[in-house]
């Protein structure tokens, strides 16, 4: 692989306006296809094989509900004591909702002094609107046209906030958050290279790699379901690590041109030896994201295959762009500073390759005391509760939580089967049992037509994330097993807290499966590049630590309050019930690539030298700097996203942004490089009769020392 990279690297320098050319005329075709097509992300996310969904669905089938439909709930407020009943606001509401009933696909636009949902202070009521598309289909015009039948009302001091399944605010593609992410990373980089130019050519790389891949995600868009964080986590990958794939070809081209004249050459070289460790790493992470796939859940599946499109264009972009940016600009790029002979030692070299167990201990000790909070992690699904405070959605959130009871924005549905007619006679006890238990504020039954199933409408007394209502939740499945034996009635529990519950389950019967198919690859994977057996173990070993250790972090901030402010965190809760198998499969590919870079190098040395000090050596002093600078600009880039209002997004950016910080400088670079010293020459064996087996991948380039 590497002799055919060597050549492919030479031909994109030596045609490099070509290779340019047609890149760009790629990313065009893709960016028009787009302008076509539009984009169709989901601002809802919608799981599948779950209990409670599956009931949800029953419900629907048996009461004609379509919950795929579009609704919209828009809350009225005023200040005053009874405002909403004054005769001036019923007739000011009343004209609004009447603009808004005629408007086009609007099915229905219930009137709150009919259906009676008005507050008990009378300062607040609430109207729901249908829609006869789907949820996906109320588009930003749709919705601007509600907003502006509402205008009215705000002159006559009469407040409206809108709430429901579809989008209500409009989702930003770019931002902020990347334009900080951008900026740190090219700071970082024009400290590394000591040149502006050589900064950027990493950073043009990935943003032209970035706009081919998200183009590409855009696109699917208007065929598969897609929340609109998928778009925030393939943005978040590819922008990563779209710069430090095209930063390890870079430094190893600034490498080689201190002895090689030939700039061609160099770039050809640089790519046959650092492109196939890139090919490498990105596979690895390709796997990883890829391996969300296993969990079962459709929109996880969706998010890694998204994310691996972003990560595979960083990779090409990396052998095919980053060539010929080098062979065009090559005059302005300068060699890599040359280390004195006989100076091999740096500060860090001496403290983790001088005192190994001591630098063991202490990062041990670091990442054991930030995973004591993971053991108190709880998980749960974001509702509107989590938005900014500014949003909309939030303050409709607030002012139904208050004048309504903080379980109104969660109520739980209960689904009872009546197999006999004469069992019906049971439920209005069943009912009148839900309505006493612990942290039920009322319970409400219906009968469908042709009254074989009740629906019970359960609004607890706390919001859909606390936990009291996920004991409601328990207790409710608990009481199923009286009524079957004593009712002959069949209960089945869906709704929000349900929902979690049941998606925590899933996560956590997956992730076991999921970790080990990808650890277990990965093993096998690195056992067969640096042919040992202690080598895969120790990095798969301390990806355990750096994980333990990034959701306890995570859960101190998010759950736990800490540093909230800091971060931006307006409101507390459980943490996002995938981030867990998220930042598993993330970051485990990106801690296999510091590993590759950094062990690559070692091994490299060992080769050719048999000394394992002086390898490690070399490789921290190497590969080290290298790694520094890739994995700030992956802490930049991820915690950029801090600023995002999404609470989502800010929850994958901390956990992605500190879990890289963790892997990198504490195991990578400390445990990692003191485990190898503390092991010896024993951290290279490999029985004789698994390396005769092992088939040979060279990713260190051995294959042009001729060149």
């Amino acid at each position: 692989m590497a002799k055919l990279l060597f050549h492919l690297g030479q031909t994109f320098a030596k045609h490099r306006w070509k290779t340019i050319f047609g890149w760009l005329i790629v990313l065009g075709i893709i960016l028009a296809t787009l302008g076509i097509n539009g984009i169709h992300f989901s601002d809802d996310i919608k799981m599948n094989g779950l209990k409670s969904l599956d009931t949800s669905e029953k419900i629907g089938q048996e009461f004609k509900q379509d919950s795929q439909k579009g609704n919209i709930r828009i809350v009225f407020q005023t200040k005053d004591k009874k405002g909403i009943v004054q005769p001036e606001n019923i007739a000011q509401i009343n004209q609004a909702l009447n603009k808004i009933s005629i408007q086009k696909h609007v099915v229905s636009a219930s009137n709150p002094y009919e259906s009676k949902t008005i507050s008990q202070d009378m300062t607040t009521a609430f109207a729901d609107l249908t829609y006869d598309v789907d949820y996906m289909q109320v588009n930003e015009k749709m919705v601007g046209d509600v907003k502006d039948a509402l205008k009215p009302l705000h002159k006559a001091g009469i407040q409206t906030e809108l709430t429901g399944n579809v989008m209500i605010s409009p989702m930003e593609i770019g931002g902020t958050s990347e334009v900080i992410g951008i900026i740190v990373a090219l700071i970082i980089l024009v400290v590394t290279f000591g040149s502006l130019i050589a900064a950027g050519l990493p950073i043009l790389s990935a943003l032209v790699s970035l706009g081919a891949s998200i183009g590409i995600v855009a696109i699917l868009s208007s065929f598969i379901d897609m929340p609109n964080v998928t778009l925030t986590l393939a943005v978040m990958i590819g922008l990563a690590v779209g710069i430090d794939y095209a930063l390890f070809i870079l430094f190893k081209y600034r490498q080689i041109i201190r002895t090689e004249k030939d700039p061609i050459k160099a770039v050809g070289l640089a790519t046959g030896t650092a492109g196939s460790a890139v090919i490498f790493a990105g596979i690895t992470v390709i796997i990883a994201v890829c391996g969300l796939s296993l969990v079962g859940i459709d929109f996880l599946a969706v998010m890694g295959f998204a994310s691996a499109i972003s990560v595979l264009f960083a990779v090409l972009s990396a052998l095919i762009l980053m060539p010929a940016f080098i062979g065009l600009l090559h005059k302005k790029i300068k060699p890599q500073k040359a280390k004195k002979v006989g100076k091999e030692d740096t500060l860090w070299t001496k403290f983790v390759i001088g005192k190994p167990l001591i630098a063991f201990l202490c990062s041990i000790i670091l990442l054991g005391g930030l995973s004591i909070p993971f053991a108190n992690m709880e998980l749960g699904i974001p509702d509107n509760g989590t938005k900014p405070a500014d949003s909309t959605e939030k303050k409709a959130y607030d002012i139904l939580s208050d004048k309504f009871g903080e379980g109104f924005n969660g109520p739980l549905a209960v689904l009872v089967h009546i197999e006999k007619p004469e069992d019906a006679a049971n439920l209005e006890t069943v009912v009148k049992h839900i309505s006493s238990m612990k942290n039920v504020a009322y319970a409400i039954p219906q009968l469908n037509e042709a009254k074989d199933y009740a629906l019970i409408s359960v609004i607890p007394k706390t919001g859909p994330t606390d936990v009291k209502t996920a004991d409601l939740v328990h207790d409710l499945r608990d009481y199923n097993q009286t009524t079957e034996s004593k009712y002959n009635l069949n209960l089945e529990v869906t709704g929000q807290s349900a929902i979690n519950i049941d998606m925590s389950q899933k996560l956590n019967d997956a992730i076991p499966v999921f970790a080990s198919v990808i650890v277990i690859l990965a093993f096998l994977l690195l056992m067969v590049v640096f042919r040992s057996l202690l080598i895969p173990l120790k990095a798969v070993l301390g990806f355990v630590l750096t994980l333990t250790a990034t959701l306890g972090f995570t859960t101190l901030i998010l759950q736990e309050g800490v540093l909230k402010d800091v971060f931006g965190i307006s409101e507390t809760g459980p943490i996002l019930a995938f981030l867990p198998v998220i930042t598993i499969g993330i970051l485990f590919g990106l801690a296999m690539d510091y590993e590759v870079f950094l062990m690559s190098r070692i091994h490299e040395e060992y080769t050719l030298s048999k000394d394992n000090v002086h390898s490690i050596k070399t490789g921290l002093r190497e590969s080290g700097p290298v790694i520094v600078a890739a994995a700030l600009i992956m802490f930049s880039v991820f915690i950029s996203f801090v600023f995002a209002p999404d609470s989502m997004i800010k929850s994958i950016g901390i956990a992605l942004g500190f879990g890289v910080l963790f892997d990198a400088f504490i195991v990578r670079l400390t445990i990692i490089p003191a485990l190898t010293k503390l092991f010896g020459k024993a951290s290279w064996y490999l029985p004789k009769w698994l390396d005769k087996i092992l088939p040979s991948l060279d990713i260190e380039g051995h294959d042009l020392k001729d060149k």
